[in-house]
C-alpha cells in the first residue's frame, strides 16, 4: 500500500471517528431537554415562557455566529421567506407539544415516541404521496406502532399529577409535526437554503411564537432573576439546542444522514436513563420492550431508506 494511500485511509478514518463523536453529542445533548424543561417547571415558568427562552438564546447565539463568519441572513425572495414561516410554524408546533408531553408522561417515553418521526415519514409518504416501500418497511411501521401501544399501556407511562391521554396525545402530536416538517422541507426544496441562513430564522421566528404566546395566554415573558433557573436556561437554549443542532450538521456532513439518523437513538436513550436518575421515572419491562421496539424499527427505516437508494 502506498504512502499516498496509507494517509487517505488515515484521514477517511479520522473523519468518520469525528463524525460519529459529533453525532453522538448532538442526539445525547438533545436528550437533556427534559431534565433542564421540567426544573424550570418546578421553578415556575409556563410552556411558553420556557420555549421563548429556549429558541431566542439559541437563536441570538447563531445571528452572533453568522456575523463573526459573516454569513447574509438576507432572504432573497418571498419563495424563501413563505418556505421558513411555514416550516418554523411546524417546528414551534413540534417544540410546544413535546413539551406537552414531558409534563404529563414520563420524559423518556415522550422521546421515544417523538423519535418515531422517521417511521412517520414512510407512512406519510406512502399514502399520501404513492411511495412504493417494501414489506420490510411495513413490518417495522408495524412494529412501531405495537411498540407505542405497549408503551402507552405500561406503568411507566404515568407520572404524578400527569394527564396520561394528553401527554401520550401530544407526544404522538410532536412526532407527527417533525415528520411533517421534513417532509415539506423535501417537498418545497427548504434544504436547498443556506443552513446557517434557515436554522437562524427558523428559530428566531419560533421565539416570536412562543412570546406572543406568553403574552397573550399569560398576560407576559416572566423575566427570570435567579441563578439556577439561567443556568437550565443557557443549558436548555445552548447544549441541548445550539450545540445539538451545530454537531447534528458537523455529524451529517462526516457520516451521512443515514448513520447520524441511526445514532439519534441515543436522544431518547439519555432521556430515559436522565428521567430515571434525576426525575424519579421508572421504566418496567413492558415499556422497556416498546422502546426498544421502537429504536429497532426506526433504524430499520432508517437503514432500509439508504438501501433503497442504491438500488
Amino acid at each position: 500500500m502506498s504512502e499516498a494511500l496509507i494517509k487517505y485511509e488515515k484521514k477517511k478514518r479520522r473523519i468518520t471517528i469525528n463524525g460519529i463523536f459529533y453525532a453522538a453529542i448532538s442526539s445525547m445533548s438533545f436528550g437533556f431537554s427534559p431534565l433542564f424543561c421540567l426544573a424550570l417547571i418546578a421553578a415556575g415558568l409556563s410552556d411558553f415562557d420556557i420555549l421563548s427562552y429556549r429558541w431566542l438564546i439559541a437563536g441570538l447565539v447563531l445571528m452572533i455566529y453568522a456575523f463573526c463568519k459573516k454569513k447574509s441572513l438576507r432572504l432573497n425572495s418571498f419563495d424563501e421567506a413563505w418556505k421558513i414561516i411555514l416550516l418554523s410554524v411546524l417546528r414551534a408546533l413540534t417544540s410546544v407539544t413535546l413539551l406537552i408531553g414531558y409534563v404529563n408522561i414520563s420524559s423518556g417515553i415522550a422521546s421515544t415516541i417523538n423519535f418515531m418521526y422517521p417511521v412517520i415519514v414512510t407512512l406519510c409518504m406512502v399514502i399520501f404521496f404513492g411511495e412504493k416501500r417494501s414489506l420490510i418497511d411495513y413490518l417495522a411501521i408495524a412494529a412501531s406502532i405495537f411498540g407505542v401501544y405497549l408503551l402507552a399501556s405500561g406503568d411507566s407511562i404515568m407520572v404524578e399529577g400527569g394527564n396520561t391521554r394528553l401527554g401520550l396525545a401530544c407526544s404522538l402530536i410532536s412526532a407527527f409535526s417533525f415528520a411533517a416538517y421534513y417532509i415539506v422541507m423535501k417537498q418545497v426544496k427548504a434544504d436547498k437554503i443556506e443552513v446557517v441562513k434557515f436554522t437562524t430564522w427558523i428559530m428566531m421566528l419560533s421565539a416570536v411564537y412562543f412570546i406572543i404566546g406568553a403574552f397573550v395566554c399569560n398576560g407576559k415573558l416572566t423575566v427570570v432573576t435567579d441563578a439556577g433557573s439561567w443556568l437550565n436556561i443557557l443549558g436548555l437554549g445552548l447544549w441541548s439546542t445550539m450545540v445539538s443542532n451545530i454537531t447534528g450538521v458537523k455529524g451529517n456532513r462526516r457520516i451521512g444522514p443515514t448513520m447520524t439518523s441511526i445514532l439519534g437513538a441515543l436522544q431518547p436513550l439519555t432521556a430515559v436513563i436522565l428521567g430515571v436518575l434525576f426525575l424519579n421515572e421508572h421504566l418496567y419491562m413492558r415499556s422497556l420492550i416498546g422502546c426498544t421496539i421502537i429504536l429497532v424499527a426506526v433504524t430499520i427505516i432508517v437503514l432500509h431508506q439508504k438501501n433503497r437508494k442504491h438500488i
